[in-house]
């Protein structure tokens, strides 16, 4: 191994041409990733709702639809304006009332009932199902056409039209918040280190391990979430920033008593244990969540597990090239650096440890006896609300009364599907309804209902009914509808529910469960890695809690600023601040535990451990500044929550271990002695 090292430090100038390639190689690939914007497909296949919005999609060609909200006038240009909008390719069907009235009849001839579904005031709409899903190009495409030709003060809304805005605003925030949050990174890391070099052979190393990270899920033609997009650079380079960190501080150490080579193989040879074992808790922490139904655990938990283990097997391999290539720039710097001494901090820890200890009960009994905090699960929170889509959204559910559609789909006689449209016309909460036997007198002979309108709603032996409802999706009016449809329709008839309200009531009970399995492996997970790690048993004990009461807080103070806890944000926090912030009461113990097979006393040890406080503050500073320009400024709350939750946890994570790790280790020393594996020093 030693000689493979010594050869690329000698060609170093191969190594970067190679490295450069890479960069621009991954690049490209990671331009042309796939994004996911609809996060109920992510829900498990199994789900009935699941089944059922597939029905839609593939019998019906529904469930991928957009709305357009046209000023009414002249009913006859209207009906052009549909016949346009059928001829865009992508565009499954286009339906208004023309499809169920003869609109060449003056108006008072009409059917009330289907005027007041489809013209209202001054407006009607337009309901545009398309061939593909959402995320197709081609959708994409037929929705840019659709945009084209709109005229005048109609608006373009719907699941189609959110997504494409979504994306649109996704791409822009992600590359721009990004390279706000590196900027502040290069800067703390300017005044933390006495060479300007290093903060950009740091950044580019990990960089790359960035790029190379998303250009495999582009190689193995994985889709990923746009959550996932926009978090993973910056989730990557906070929590493997300390890998180089750590390689330059020992590097610089030994290049003042070898010659560079042995410095740089030196350097690796004696960082890489301990940033082997840094990278298995924060792998843990994030394959934890691989094992959530919820398929967003498994796309961000392996994306994430994978890039810690790139970022890890660069900062062994390139990174000390890269120190060692241009070892003349950065080695003679004596530039002045930030360094806390925190010799007043640490004195006053010893003389609080008693009320320390206290706390610290009173944080173990909160985590233990706390209830859980009420979550929202509105995916489009926080959206900007000028976009267009939303504010034709806005305008559909004032007019309209189309807050949320719910979709019934099955195979039935037609008496009991009109019995289901008799027990549905008595509920409150439903403002309008779309099907067969709504819009068709069930008198009528079959020969004289247009074929067209046949052919809508049945196919393949199945048939299905359309529900506006007036309350928003993700309430608890949402969710007792539901639960009253499965109950009262799903158990008695043979049909299934879907729709928007539907998959978020579903949602709602899959990540509950997902959450309490997570938490719990990534717990054990973390705790089995510390506690092979220091041959102990209540080392994990202690460290883990103080973590678990940093999360904690963290999620305390998000439910007294909003009154809630966003679902995703809660689900991933716990897993990411554990995985990634364990380290810092890591080292702390493990200086603690070095200073004691040394032979030093309790205190002695404690003062020594505590040196290695500017350590764990430049990671933790690293992870607060580069999540920090997302969580304030993003207009997505889903990102922005998450980024804020994980900006803020590294500050708390590190007052914590900084208050705590070094009081409980001295006030459970007797106990850590004897249950743990202590190696003396010449013994």
């Amino acid at each position: 191994m030693k000689r493979i090292y010594l050869w690329a430090f000698r060609h170093s100038k191969l190594v970067i041409l190679f490295s450069l390639a890479l960069f621009a190689f991954s690049l490209y690939l990671t331009l042309n990733l796939k994004v996911n914007y609809d996060l109920y497909s992510l829900l498990p296949q199994d789900l009935s709702s699941v089944k059922a919005l597939n029905t839609l999609r593939n019998v019906f060609k529904l469930g991928e639809e957009g709305y357009i909200l046209i000023p009414f006038k002249d009913p006859k240009e209207v009906d052009e304006f549909k016949n346009k909008i059928a001829r865009i390719e992508g565009v499954s069907k286009v339906s208004w009332i023309s499809d169920y009235q003869d609109i060449f009849l003056p108006e008072y001839f009409w059917s009330e009932n289907l005027k007041e579904k489809f013209i209202k005031d001054g407006y009607t709409f337009l309901k545009v199902d398309f061939l593909e899903s959402s995320q197709s190009p081609l959708t994409k495409k037929a929705s840019q056409e659709i945009r084209k030709i709109l005229p005048k003060g109609a608006y373009f809304t719907g699941n189609v039209a959110v997504s494409e805005d979504l994306s649109d605003l996704t791409q822009r925030e992600t590359a721009k918040y990004l390279l706000i949050g590196s900027i502040f990174v290069i800067i703390f890391l300017f005044f933390l280190l006495p060479s300007m070099y290093v903060p950009i052979l740091i950044y580019y190393n990990i960089f790359l391990a960035i790029l190379v990270n998303t250009a495999i899920s582009t190689l193995i033609g994985q889709e990923i979430s746009f959550l996932t997009r926009m978090l993973v650079s910056i989730l990557q380079m906070g929590v493997t920033m300390d890998y180089a960190i750590f390689l330059y501080h020992r590097y610089e150490e030994e290049a003042k008593n070898h010659s560079r080579e042995e410095a740089g193989w030196i350097a690796v040879k004696t960082t890489a244990t301990s940033i082997i074992a840094s990278a298995g808790t924060t792998i843990a922490g994030f394959l934890a969540m691989t094992q959530m139904k919820f398929g967003l655990g498994r796309d961000m938990g392996f994306i994430l597990a994978r890039g810690v283990l790139i970022s890890l097997i660069f900062s062994l391999t390139i990174l000390p090239v890269l120190f060692y290539h241009f070892y003349n720039k950065w080695a003679n710097a004596k530039r002045w650096v930030l360094r806390l001494s925190g010799e007043r901090l640490f004195n006053f820890i010893v003389k609080a440890r008693p009320v320390i200890f206290a706390m610290f009960i009173v944080g173990v009994l909160a985590i233990l006896l706390a209830p859980n905090f009420p979550m929202d699960y509105k995916l489009l929170r926080g959206f900007p609300e000028n976009v267009s889509s939303m504010v034709g959204q806005r305008k559909m559910e004032e007019i309209f009364e189309k807050k949320s559609t719910i979709f019934l789909v099955g195979q039935e006689t037609p008496k009991n599907w009109q019995e289901i449209l008799k027990i549905l016309k008595n509920e409150n909460n439903i403002t309008g309804i779309i099907g067969y036997y709504d819009m068709v007198d069930p008198l009528l002979p079959e020969y004289m209902v247009p074929e067209n309108v046949v052919k809508n709603f049945f196919k393949d032996g199945l048939s299905y009914m359309a529900l506006d409802t007036k309350f928003e999706y993700g309430t608890s009016d949402s969710y007792k509808f539901v639960e009253g449809l499965r109950e009262n329709i799903e158990k008695k008839y043979n049909v299934k529910i879907t729709g928007v309200p539907v998959l978020n009531y579903d949602l709602r009970n899959v990540t509950t469960n997902d959450l309490n399995r997570v938490n719990l492996l990534s717990i054990l997970a973390i705790f089995l890695i510390i506690a092979l790690s220091f041959l102990s048993v209540p080392v994990p004990f202690l460290l883990v809690l103080v973590i678990e009461m940093a999360i904690t807080v963290n999620l305390l103070i998000d439910y007294l600023t909003y009154g809630f806890v966003f679902f995703s944000s809660n689900l991933f926090i716990g897993a990411i601040q554990l995985g990634a912030t364990i380290d810092y009461a890591v080292l702390l113990t493990s200086r603690y535990l070095e200073a004691k097979s040394k032979g030093f006393d309790k205190a002695s040890a404690a003062h020594f451990a505590f040196e290695g406080i500017n350590s764990i503050l430049t990671s933790a500073g690293t992870m607060f500044f580069i999540a920090l320009p997302l969580g304030i400024f993003s207009e997505i709350f889903m990102a922005q929550n998450l980024a804020m939750l994980v900006s803020r946890g590294a500050i708390i994570s590190v007052l914590f271990v900084t208050m705590f790790i070094i009081p409980l280790l001295v006030t459970f020393d007797p106990i850590i002695e004897k249950l743990t594996f202590i190696r003396k020093e010449g013994k």
